[in-house]
């Protein structure tokens, strides 16, 4: 939904609301003992306008103000992906880089999947697979058939794959079926989503951080849910009503409060 349509929803609330307060304002020819009658009014003409113009709006601020903060933030995002082994790593990286809005591209690790090994291969493999490759930093097995990889900034993900399957498979006679690099794209704010849309077209994007999107997490996690949304618009409503019975009772109190601050 447009920023137009969700104004244009809220104004169409805000006229309901301005019917229910000119329902009320009859009450001196409809009579005090209807008073019942247009506080269940209010509150159902609340409820309605809740659920069918405010309830739908909820699901766009997240989106209003992520196209806020994106237009005013000059601090990065950063883009995670997996990219699959079936994926040329050098050439999407190539390509990544000479998107609109993309600042800087890292590969930041390798995730293997391989057969099975003992726990001799799973206590073992941590220290003597960065001995076997200066690219390679650090190792951490999940179960004993994932190996997490950390390797040096700038060296060739590819290479390093086909240089690992090659020495496992040597070494302790372990075969490797799935491998994904994971890499770090940084980004304009303004471009975030475009250069999402786009990555994600042939890679997998796992997440998306910085402070755009901590703002719009925190948005998020204050937002009421839509039922508690349309029950508040209710109550709106019927204070709305109230108002209109009571408008003469009102404004004599503010004449009043309004007199004796001029008399002192």
């Amino acid at each position: 939904m447009e920023t137009i349509a969700v104004i244009l929803m809220v104004i169409l609330f805000l006229v309901l609301m301005v019917f229910v307060f000119s329902t009320a304002l009859l009450t001196p020819i409809i009579g005090k003992k209807n008073l019942i009658f247009v506080v269940l009014m209010g509150f159902i003409v609340g409820i309605i306008g809740g659920a069918f113009f405010i309830s739908p709006v909820m699901d766009d601020i997240p989106n209003i103000a992520s196209a806020f903060y994106q237009s005013t933030s000059t601090d990065l995002d950063t883009i995670y992906l997996d990219i699959p082994d079936s994926v040329d790593v050098d050439q999407f990286i190539n390509t990544a880089k000479n998107i609109d809005g993309v600042k800087n591209v890292n590969v930041t690790g390798i995730t293997i999947k391989t057969s099975g090994f003992s726990d001799y291969w799973k206590n073992t493999l941590p220290n003597r697979i960065p001995a076997s490759n200066t690219n390679i930093t650090s190792v951490q097995i999940q179960g004993n058939d994932t190996l997490n990889i950390q390797i040096q900034n700038g060296s060739n993900p590819k290479d390093t794959i086909k240089s690992l399957d090659d020495w496992l498979m040597l070494i302790a006679g372990i075969s490797s079926s799935y491998s994904a690099v994971h890499v770090t794209v940084q980004t304009d704010p303004a471009k975030t989503d475009q250069v999402r849309d786009q990555l994600s077209q042939t890679v997998v994007v796992t997440s998306i951080e910085g402070p755009t999107q901590d703002k719009i997490n925190s948005l998020k996690a204050i937002l009421p849910n839509q039922s508690n949304v349309v029950i508040l618009c209710g109550f709106i409503g019927m204070f709305v009503g109230l108002a209109g019975v009571f408008i003469d009772s009102i404004l004599g109190i503010f004449e009043n409060i309004k007199g004796r601050v001029v008399k002192k």
